[in-house]
């Protein structure tokens, strides 16, 4: 099939890091066969504005005889795309797909489900709530994306956390490093070991200049060999700024490299993975640290653990499983 791709490039729109949805929605689709076009709906939005990005995207779609679009709205406003995307829909199928619903479904995601042939959200909760007020509402989660696990990679990291370390991830990271030894790489990493005063904004120019300290994002390729190389990995699922948990992406994208995913129990997480069996639930910091030492101490179970994250997600949960579901929905095959 031909299938627009409507997603940001940059992680955050930052250079130098690619964010993972693109990966995903460009190099996974194209890797089942499809021919993809991209078209980054948020770097056009900054540079010229959303009724120009508008009118440039519709360009795309009336010339491009695609199969079906795929739409990722993460920063996209409701009000400023539904012109766009409804003439876009009278030219192939529009699948929409929604991040972070657990804290933006009422103010953005439920405002611009009408636009779309489909909607798709990560959150369980968010589906079951509305799926009777909104019969395009579809459930899918994100997955792993083949290629860069490597499972037999010699683990010389024990305890790690690769992301941006920003709100409530600052003193739990500082916390785990202080008394697990956690590692942390990415955004902000430095958070971790230097002293705060070195984050705040009059500083922050001089700090950019010096990622050691202050931590840039990484690239799509170095995440990855992070967790290839990593005994055990922090998975935190705290919402920004909301006092909720979620599923995030890198629960799924690290799963085959070989590491043991250590997170919060959160709502939903059983439908894709057996705590105790396929990763390592924790109640509170302590528990964690005590859970942390203890497979760094027995690594025949560290490692079972890891072996079935990695056999239960090789099965079930890759992008081609989603993409597959997905397309069945509205009757499209490859």
């Amino acid at each position: 099939m031909k299938i627009l791709s409507c997603c940001t490039k940059g992680y955050y729109g930052r250079r130098g890091a690619i964010d993972p949805t693109h990966v995903a929605f460009t190099d996974g689709l194209r890797a089942m066969g499809h021919d993809v076009d991209h078209f980054d709906h948020y770097l056009s939005k900054r540079k010229i504005g959303t009724p120009r990005t508008g009118e440039l995207f519709l360009e795309k779609v009336r010339s491009g005889r695609y199969d079906a679009i795929v739409y990722h709205t993460i920063f996209q406003d409701p009000a400023g795309i539904e012109p766009s995307v409804r003439e876009a829909g009278r030219y192939a199928p529009t699948i929409a797909w929604n991040s972070d619903d657990e804290w933006k479904w009422e103010e953005k995601s439920s405002r611009m489900a009408p636009f779309f042939t489909l909607m798709f959200t990560t959150s369980p909760l968010v589906y079951e709530q509305n799926r009777a007020r909104f019969p395009n509402l579809r459930i899918s989660q994100w997955a792993c994306l083949d290629g860069y696990g490597d499972f037999h990679r010699p683990k010389d990291l024990d305890f790690t956390f690769v992301g941006h370390v920003f709100g409530d991830r600052i003193e739990a990271t500082r916390t785990l490093a202080r008394r697990a030894g956690l590692r942390a790489f990415g955004h902000m990493s430095g958070r971790v070991t230097q002293p705060e005063f070195l984050y705040w904004p009059w500083i922050r120019k001089v700090t950019f200049r010096f990622p050691a300290i202050y931590g840039r994002s990484m690239p799509f390729e170095k995440l990855h060999e992070i967790w290839n190389r990593s005994r055990i990995s922090y998975t935190p699922m705290e919402c920004i700024g909301a006092d909720l948990l979620q599923i995030k992406a890198r629960t799924f994208e690290q799963a085959l490299s070989g590491t043991l995913m250590i997170c919060r129990q959160s709502p939903y997480l059983e439908r894709y993975y057996e705590p105790g069996k396929e990763f390592v639930p924790f109640d509170d910091l302590d528990d964690c640290v005590d859970k942390v030492k203890f497979y760094l101490a027995h690594e025949s179970e560290r490692a079972r653990i890891a072996k079935a994250y990695h056999d239960r997600t090789r099965a079930e949960h890759m992008w081609s499983h989603r993409f597959r579901k997905m397309f069945d929905e509205i009757g499209l095959r490859n």
